[in-house]
């Protein structure tokens, strides 16, 4: 994928993003949802398979192409939010978009085979989820990230082959 020229980057290339946007993308992920699970049915569904979309996207093509991310650097330049009081690298956020993704195309299998009480549910796991983030500004799937991150550095073989 291809760098874009108004997004930060590190030494190695690896996209550094505003510490404010996931907090902004899980509040309207929040309201997404929120929606979908109060009105359900056909319009609920279409909802979540929206955010499903915003998922695929973020994770696929990573954050520099969020639809959220996108709008919230919008925001930031239409209202001069200013510098990022920090950044961030995009590897743990854009982990847990790709729990999300997991947990909404359950929810919409779930739809589709009829077992609408536990899409439903799997739905509110990710509302539950989003709120979290948006509302205290803790990720759950980016402590999964780092957690994992930390097991396999722990795990790495060393220069003779051993485990440390």
């Amino acid at each position: 994928m291809a760098r874009r020229a108004d997004l930060a980057y590190d030494a190695d290339g690896g996209l550094l993003i505003d510490v404010r946007g996931p907090r902004f993308g899980a509040a309207i992920t929040t309201v997404v949802l929120a929606v979908a699970l109060i009105v359900q049915g056909p319009v609920g569904v279409t909802l979540v398979a929206v955010q499903w979309l915003v998922f695929a996207i973020s994770t696929v093509f990573g954050l520099a192409w969020s639809p959220y991310g996108n709008v919230f650097r919008w925001v930031k330049r239409r209202f001069d939010l200013g510098a990022p009081p920090a950044t961030e690298h995009e590897g743990p956020p854009r982990f847990a978009q790709a729990c999300g993704l997991a947990v909404a195309s359950a929810a919409l299998v779930l739809f589709a085979v009829g077992a609408m009480t536990a899409g439903w549910i799997a739905v509110a796991v990710v509302l539950a989820l989003s709120t979290l983030l948006a509302t205290t500004g803790i990720c759950v799937g980016c402590e999964l990230y780092l957690f994992g991150q930390r097991l396999s550095r722990r795990r790495a073989p060393d220069a003779e082959g051993a485990a440390r």
